[in-house]
């Protein structure tokens, strides 16, 4: 299976490519009709995209990446304005295709930034070198398409971010779905690893929470479980994480918590649950278990730790419910 890097990769590799292509094209046009600089800055530029095409494809961070984007654009757009200083009247038309392509290469701002630098210094070198009709018509070609590239660029990272939010949180209560936390909890083990610094995890059931359903129905359910999620979210420390599954079980992920955090932060939570008022159903109590990584201790891997607190929550609901156990 690709990585998220791999697949950027190679949706910018493609691209790169297909402008490197382009580029060979626009070199041949220009040599047939004898505009001979032109060719060299065609053959320039689609040598550099050909190069970053490749650099896409092999390429494993995506840091890296966003890096050589930014320099390789810069690096054309300075040619560009460099031949202008001969070619404006025909580069200018070179220059807002690539100005589209920025957006789609680049993160928005960094794209922005670009453009307009690359717009304002192409217009200055345009109006020595054309009539002011035509400078005109080029700053404002360029400006409206800043403002549509920008706008819909925009708009598709505000839609990107908003698919990503509802891929990774669980609908009834917003907390982080399953999913997440299978991802997430491998980062921490492997950052435990690293730093040498514990990472716990807490699994919670509301006890005899079917009875609740069978007696208030699915409706007042799901508004406990919102109000339950509100209550723990606001009792986790900064850095902490919640997450909920599909059957009916919410986790705290809790890093840089030893053994004993993990039981004071559990037993105060579920000692707050038992105390408060909940709408409808007057009270609940829940159950929790509990589980620790230390890297100096055990070697257990992410599946073992939650598996652990499973294993710990079981073994509360089985001794009479209401109560927090921490696996051994």
């Amino acid at each position: 299976m690709r990585t998220e890097v791999q697949l950027q990769g190679q949706v910018i590799g493609s691209l790169y490519l297909l402008a490197g292509i382009i580029m060979v094209v626009l070199g041949v046009q220009n040599f047939r009709y004898g505009m001979y600089p032109l060719v060299y800055t065609a053959s320039l530029l689609s040598l550099t995209f050909f190069g970053l095409a490749t650099y896409a494809r092999f390429t494993y961070q995506l840091s890296n990446l966003q890096r050589a984007n930014v320099a390789a654009l810069c690096f054309v757009f300075l040619v560009l304005l460099l031949d202008a200083q001969t070619h404006a009247q025909q580069l200018m038309y070179w220059l807002i295709p690539l100005g589209l392509f920025a957006y789609i290469a680049l993160p928005l701002k960094q794209a922005k930034i670009l453009n307009i630098v690359a717009g304002l210094c192409f217009t200055a070198v345009l109006f020595h070198h054309a009539d002011l009709l035509t400078v005109s018509l080029f700053a404002t070609s360029y400006v409206l398409m800043i403002a549509f590239a920008g706008t819909f660029a925009m708009l598709h990272q505000s839609r990107s971010r908003t698919l990503v939010e509802l891929a990774i949180h669980e609908p009834v209560t917003s907390a982080y779905n399953i999913r997440h936390l299978e991802d997430t909890l491998n980062k921490e083990v492997s950052r435990s690893k690293e730093t040498e610094r514990p990472v716990s995890i807490l699994s919670l059931e509301v006890d005899y929470f079917e009875q609740i359903e069978e007696m208030h129905g699915i409706g007042i359910q799901q508004d406990l479980l919102k109000q339950l999620s509100e209550t723990l979210n606001g009792m986790i420390r900064a850095g902490d994480s919640q997450y909920f599954d599909a059957q009916q079980r919410f986790y705290l992920l809790l890093p840089c918590t030893p053994e004993e955090g993990v039981l004071v932060i559990a037993e105060r939570i579920r000692r707050t649950i038992e105390e408060s008022t909940w709408p409808e159903v007057d009270s609940i109590t829940v159950s929790i278990g509990a589980n620790t990584f230390t890297p100096v201790k055990n070697s257990k891997s992410a599946q073992e730790l939650l598996q652990g607190a499973h294993a710990a929550l079981a073994e509360a609901h089985s001794k009479g419910n209401n109560r927090v156990i921490l696996n051994d």
